[in-house]
């Protein structure tokens, strides 16, 4: 029995043995195989490549109307009838509403006949004094001051009539009886101003409304018409892009309600100015499209995707490679380092004051000028500085080591 039990201890040793002989050679070749591996470059690295490039600028904007008018009305009153609704087809001049006017808008309404024939004589009587002050002033015989002077009063003068006109001429084609007197109106009718679809009806029977003609306030919309035989995509491009932008560049849209239909079409309009849209400074263009199709709605949200110059087989390195210096546009090219070399110049260096050696990154990269050509936001075109399979690093090498693990974690 004892002799039994002494065979069973000795097996179990022998093999609690042989297994920690496993563990010890097994945690020995992986650290051997762990002292092969090269060390590790602290920034990210990738390499120069021959690839195709194609600039494309992408947007969100909207599908309108090329032509569309708000609607408003002579006068302030009540609507009293309502003849169009969205989506009725209407020429132009067509009865769209009728509106019943206050009392005291029936008096200035009026009054708009006077007030264009008291500007009318206002302009001409200045009109008629510039051109005899300016002809004085050519033959020396006028100050300079007092011609700008009458050239002002005769601009001023202008400029009212003009006004006056146009607001005499709304109320005219309204159907307002100007010459009755006020007590005597019985309506005044909103018009379609051109043939088209109502977009929108934004009145009701018995609502009151503010007219279009005051100079007080903007005055109630009451209809919007539209011609929608001819839409165009509107949008704002961000002011980093709009370089990449120009009149007639091709355009692809397509819509969110119908993303597997897409419409091709142009740049059509490049504003000059420059809007802030939520702090964003953009540029608004419009789209027109090749092609029309019942698809294209007012107000669909429309995404465009401008296409510009391509390039095939040419040298390019991802964006983030490519960092601005003084003297221009850089990369930073990895030297060829043995794994020895590698080791070294991955330390962490110090310099005499105890601080990370910042010029520690020259000791693996070198500082290249290139000039770079086209970017589709992902990579950039070289056209000079670089060769086809050179590493680079991803990352600015120049920052020092324990900022680059920081920003890791």
């Amino acid at each position: 029995m004892r002799a039994s039990s002494r065979k069973k201890k000795l097996a179990i040793f022998s093999g609690a043995g042989l297994a920690l002989i496993i563990v010890i050679v097994f945690v020995a070749m992986k650290a051997k195989g762990n002292g092969n591996q090269p060390p590790k470059l602290p920034v990210k690295t990738g390499k120069a490549e021959v690839a195709d490039i194609q600039v494309k600028v992408t947007e969100v904007g909207n599908v309108q109307p090329e032509v569309k008018v708000d609607v408003k009305s002579a006068v302030s009153g009540k609507v009293v009838s309502i003849f169009h609704r969205d989506g009725d087809l209407v020429k132009s001049g067509d009865v769209l509403a009728r509106v019943e006017p206050d009392l005291n808008q029936a008096q200035s309404l009026a009054d708009t006949k006077n007030a264009l024939t008291s500007a009318r004589i206002r302009y001409e009587q200045a009109k008629k004094n510039y051109e005899q002050d300016h002809n004085l002033f050519l033959q020396g015989l006028l100050a300079t001051k007092q011609n700008r002077d009458s050239e002002s009063e005769f601009l001023a003068a202008k400029q009212e009539f003009e006004k006056s006109q146009e607001k005499y001429n709304i109320v005219e084609k309204s159907g307002i009886p100007i010459n009755q007197s006020p007590e005597s109106f019985q309506g005044s009718n909103v018009v379609a101003p051109m043939d088209g679809t109502v977009l929108t009806k934004n009145i009701e029977i018995g609502e009151s409304i503010t007219s279009g003609v005051s100079s007080f306030n903007a005055g109630t919309v009451l209809f919007t018409v539209a011609d929608v035989t001819k839409m165009i995509v509107k949008a704002g491009v961000n002011e980093v892009d709009i370089g990449k932008v120009h009149v007639g560049m091709p355009v692809k849209v397509t819509l969110d309600a119908y993303p597997k239909i897409s419409f091709a079409g142009r740049v059509d309009r490049i504003a000059p100015a420059v809007r802030i849209d939520d702090k964003v400074r953009v540029f608004d263009i419009e789209v027109r499209l090749d092609a029309q199709g019942r698809e294209l709605r007012s107000g669909m949200t429309a995404n465009i995707e401008m296409i510009g110059e391509r390039k095939e087989k040419v040298l390019t390195v991802p964006v983030e490679s490519v960092f601005q210096r003084d003297e221009g546009e850089v990369v930073y090219v990895k030297k060829k380092l043995d794994a020895k070399a590698l080791a070294e110049a991955t330390k962490k260096k110090k310099d005499d004051d105890g601080k990370i050696d910042k010029n520690a990154w020259k000791k693996f990269f070198d500082k290249r000028v290139i000039v770079s050509g086209l970017s589709d936001n992902k990579n950039v075109q070289v056209l000079k500085g670089l060769k086809a399979g050179e590493e680079i690093a991803l990352e600015d090498p120049t920052l020092p080591n324990d900022k680059k693990n920081e920003n890791d974690d």
